[in-house]
């Protein structure tokens, strides 16, 4: 679908089903932070996929400039996702959770990514799942192209989106990013991990203690039957995605050795550390470098 402007859609996804406090105030918070320039060029809609409307934060966000959707029922994080991108209009569609603090200038580095083969761009975060693409004290390269992303905040072609589909919603949501990784990775595009600085997710602060094992291990079943050549013995099979040849190597091996073998060793963390520099962008990382001790 064509666009009129050079506009980004900013799709937040909300969830609150009991009605917490901190949970509005956060979501608030962090639309607030988004939209302290007030940036004209990003056109953001908030998805509630809460059971009941909150029309006290439909009010705080319609004073920010954000739209409020709620449709009616409670929708699962795929639904949610499904919901705003099929309103969203323009080339690039930015991504995020409602835990994120992220600035507009920021989001408007990850889009600008977007472009070419390039199907989706996303940050390092202060925490995530993924280690790779975690903030890390040590400089890291500008653009580099890991295995896979996690979805808390990213940017994507619509393009793109349109050709993989609507996520599928026999998901709660934790294997999106995983699926969506596969999915543009199938389709011949590729993911780059940019540095756009510091953004902070809050992560597991906001879900209750066991959540992310109790939503996992029935999307963990879905997933190993629907895409059982990505699956092995419980562990996804990242190096069939990896987009270089050393981490494809190194999460061969990861996946293969023994997973005593791989606890005791460290060898995952080892990997996440390392893929950031195996896999950048030739040249950006040593600029990175130069950059951050002065030297021209």
């Amino acid at each position: 679908m064509g666009s009129e402007s050079n506009r980004i859609d900013v799709v937040v996804c909300h969830y609150n089903k009991s009605q917490a406090a901190h949970l509005h105030h956060m979501a608030l918070h962090t639309m607030a932070f988004l939209c302290k320039e007030q940036p004209t060029d990003l056109n953001i809609i908030l998805v509630d996929g809460s059971p009941v409307r909150d029309d006290e934060l439909a009010q705080g966000l319609e004073r920010l400039g954000v739209e409020y959707l709620h449709c009616g029922k409670e929708l699962s994080a795929t639904e949610t996702v499904n919901a705003g991108i099929m309103r969203t209009k323009n080339p690039v569609v930015v991504y995020l959770t409602n835990d994120v603090f992220i600035q507009a200038a920021q989001v408007r580095k990850l889009a600008a990514e977007v472009r070419g083969n390039i199907a989706c761009a996303f940050p390092y975060l202060t925490s995530c799942d993924y280690g790779t693409q975690i903030e890390r004290r040590l400089p890291v390269p500008r653009r580099c192209y890991p295995s896979r992303m996690v979805i808390v905040v990213a940017a994507f072609s619509r393009e793109a989106l349109e050709k993989v589909g609507l996520m599928p919603t026999e998901i709660t949501g934790v294997f999106c990013d995983v699926i969506l990784s596969i999915l543009l990775r199938e389709e011949g595009y590729s993911l780059v991990l940019r540095n756009v600085g510091h953004v902070i997710h809050l992560g597991q602060q906001t879900l209750k203690t066991g959540a992310s094992t109790t939503l996992w291990e029935p999307d963990a079943v879905w997933f190993a039957k629907h895409y059982p050549q990505y699956w092995r013995k419980g562990m996804i099979l990242f190096h069939k995605v990896a987009q270089r040849t050393s981490t494809k190597i190194m999460y061969f091996a990861l996946e293969y050795l023994p997973v005593s073998v791989v606890n005791m060793l460290g060898l995952e963390r080892l990997v996440w550390q390392l893929e950031p520099y195996l896999c950048a962008e030739k040249g950006t990382y040593r600029e990175g470098v130069r950059r951050i001790l002065g030297m021209k």
